[in-house]
C-alpha cells in the first residue's frame, strides 16, 4: 500500500529530495512548503489556510490517512552568543522547535485512531554538539532531541513511532542565507580573531563545498521509513544519523559521555543519600 508522507520545508534541500524519492517509490505527499511559486510542476499546489488542527485534518482528509509526519523545515540564526538578539532567537526557537510541536500534537489524534504512523524529526549534527557562532541553531536541535527521545516512548505503546534525523553538512541551500548576509547576528569587534569571527567566515567557504548528497540522504530516510535498501532488516533505533560528518562526531561523543563518567565515577557516586 502507497504510503502518505507530509513532509514540512519541502522547497529545497532535504525536504524537496525526500518528497521527490516519495513519489518516485509510489508514495502519496503532501508537501507544506513557505514559497508554493517555487514548487516544482511536478508536484501539485493547494493553499491551506486555517488552524492547525483544522489543518491536521485537511492532511488526513486528503488521502483518507497520514503515515509519515515529516518536520523538516528550519533555518540558522548564526552569531556569537553575545552577539545574538533576543527577537531573533525567539523566532529561530518558533521555527525549529515550537511549529514543529504544534504539528505533532495536531496529528498525534490521528495517528492513535490509525494505530500506525511514524513521526521523523529533524535534528542535526548540531544535535549532538554545538558550535562557535551556532549556539542558538544547536539549542534548537538539541531541543528536538530531548522532544523527540520522550516522544518515541510516549507515543509506542500506540502502535506510533518517532525517530531523530541527524544529517551532517549536506550540499543543500542550507548556508545561503548566512553566505548573503541574512539570518547572522550583529558582529561585535571584540570576537574578532577568536573562534567565533573564525567559524562565520568558515560557513560561507563551506557554501557549496558539504559532502552530504541530499538525493542519497533522502533515500536513507525513505529506506528507514520503508524498510528496504540499506535499512531493511535493520532494527528501527531513535536515531538516524546520516553523513561521515555525523557518524564521526557521534561516535566522537559517544566515546566523550564514557571518559567523563569514567573521570568523576568517583564525584558522582559520592552524592547519594547513604541509607
Amino acid at each position: 500500500m502507497a504510503r502518505v508522507w507530509h513532509i514540512s520545508g519541502a522547497n529545497t534541500g532535504f525536504g524537496l529530495e525526500l518528497a521527490l524519492k516519495a513519489l518516485a517509490e509510489g508514495d502519496r505527499v503532501i508537501a507544506a512548503v513557505r514559497t508554493p511559486s517555487k514548487v516544482p510542476d511536478s508536484l501539485k499546489r493547494s493553499d491551506v489556510e486555517g488552524e492547525m488542527n483544522g489543518y491536521a485534518a485537511k492532511a488526513f482528509g486528503a488521502f483518507g490517512r497520514l503515515d509519515v509526519l515529516v518536520n523538516n523545515a528550519a533555518y540558522s540564526y548564526m552569531g556569537a552568543i553575545e552577539e545574538s538578539e533576543d527577537s531573533a532567537v525567539k523566532a529561530q526557537f518558533d521555527t525549529n522547535v515550537f511549529a514543529l510541536l504544534r504539528l505533532v500534537r495536531a496529528v498525534l489524534p490521528g495517528l492513535r485512531k490509525q494505530g500506525s504512523g511514524t513521526i521523523v524529526n529533524f535534528s542535526s549534527i548540531g544535535g549532538l554538539h554545538s558550535y562557535p557562532s551556532n549556539g542558538i541553531y544547536c539549542a534548537t536541535k538539541f531541543a528536538v532531541e530531548a522532544i523527540t527521545q520522550a516522544l518515541a516512548t510516549e507515543i509506542a505503546p500506540f502502535g506510533l513511532n518517532a525517530v531523530i534525523v541527524e544529517p551532517g553538512y549536506f550540499r543543500t541551500s542550507f548556508l545561503t542565507s548566512v553566505a548573503s548576509g541574512a539570518n547572522i547576528a550583529p558582529a561585535l569587534d571584540v570576537y574578532e580573531g577568536t573562534p567565533a569571527h573564525e567559524a562565520r567566515a568558515a560557513f560561507t567557504k563551506y557554501n557549496g563545498a558539504q559532502p552530504g548528497n541530499p538525493k542519497e540522504g533522502a533515500a536513507r530516510i525513505w529506506e528507514y521509513v520503508a524498510d528496504a535498501g540499506l535499512l531493511k532488516g535493520k532494527n528501527k533505533l531513535l536515531r538516524l544519523p546520516l553523513g561521515t560528518d555525523t557518524g564521526a562526531v557521534l561516535k566522537q561523543h559517544a566515546a566523550e559521555l564514557a571518559e567523563t563518567a569514567s573521570h568523576y565515577e568517583e564525584v558522582w557516586s559520592s552524592t547519594d543519600f547513604k541509607e
